[in-house]
């Protein structure tokens, strides 16, 4: 009976230091790594723009009219078509001094818009006539805007015609006072939405754009060239209110290891989606953790496949 005991206390005995072996083992073993999504840091341009519209128009606009009432005999031009100061435009016919007169360009350019008729009188504006290679931008911005734009502002111009491509213009010319007011109906009354003209200067070669078209508009308020930016998320603040990034920074000893380092960094301008960053640690190619409240610093992480 004794033996049994014995035999028995030596199995309990083998497996508590068993069981407290692997327990011990397992507990002593590392965290399995969390694995990440990373960009590498780079610098970019930020922008923050202020929309808007408008219509290309061109800065020599001369309008030929004629009040004689006389008929208008033959018309010698059409819209479209290129002119040279004095050109005939057309030909006027006085019936009671069985007489003729012409209507002759005053300007170089094209001839824009056309009322004049034949067989008609001449009474009020017969042609338009416009520089095509001279062309500016006349567009509104919104009452809200107004205070954040000011002459000589870089301006981006693009048109459904020209698809991607973008015209580099530049602001000149903000009216003192509103061209248009829009009334915009709320739940509890109607609002109405001043709207304030500007002119924006084009560069000379504007290719595909034609006077009439219509413009999109984007007007730099701010602009911060060649700075390093993350998206928000990326950004962390700690424990005591400083702006961070994480990194997942590559261990020398155990390659393809990492390890969650944070960074300080101090922030600058915003746009929708970036935020921009400065520091002494920063430099190009860093790994940012894109997602980094899901880990601390010192954590194992690994890279996500495909990162």
């Amino acid at each position: 009976m004794k033996k049994k005991g014995i035999i028995l206390c030596v199995v309990i005995g083998v497996a508590l230091l068993v069981g407290g072996g692997a327990y011990v083992y397992a507990n002593s073993q590392p965290a399995p790594a969390i694995a990440v999504k990373t960009a590498p840091l780079a610098k970019a341009t930020l922008q923050n723009t202020i929309s808007a519209t408008g219509v290309i128009e061109s800065y020599n606009k001369v309008k030929i009219s004629d009040t004689s009432n006389e008929k208008i005999e033959k018309i010698y031009v059409s819209v479209g078509e290129w002119v040279a100061k004095d050109d005939w435009l057309c030909q006027l016919y006085n019936k009671e001094e069985d007489s003729y007169h012409y209507v002759k360009a005053t300007t170089n350019g094209t001839i824009t818009a056309m009322n004049a008729v034949k067989g008609n009188p001449a009474n009020g504006e017969l042609f338009t006539i416009e520089d095509t290679n001279d062309l500016k931008v006349r567009g509104k911005v919104k009452e809200a805007d107004l205070n954040h734009i000011h002459e000589n502002m870089p301006v981006l111009v693009k048109s459904d015609a020209t698809g991607d491509k973008v015209f580099p213009g530049n602001l000149t010319k903000i009216a003192p006072t509103a061209i248009k007011s829009e009334a915009a109906t709320t739940t509890s009354a109607a609002v109405t939405k001043a709207e304030f003209e500007v002119e924006i200067d084009l560069p000379p070669d504007t290719t595909g754009l034609k006077i009439g078209m219509t413009t999109r508009l984007n007007i730099v308020s701010e602009e911060r060239a060649e700075v390093f930016c993350v998206p928000f998320e990326a950004l962390v603040v700690d424990s005591s209110g400083q702006s961070c990034i994480y990194i997942a920074k590559e261990n020398p000893v155990e390659q393809g290891s990492y390890t969650v380092e944070s960074i300080p960094v101090t922030t600058g301008l915003e746009t929708d989606s970036l935020i921009e960053i400065a520091g002494d640690q920063l430099s190009d190619g860093l790994a940012i953790i894109s997602q980094p409240q899901a880990v601390q610093p010192g954590m194992a992480v690994s890279m996500e496949a495909g990162v």
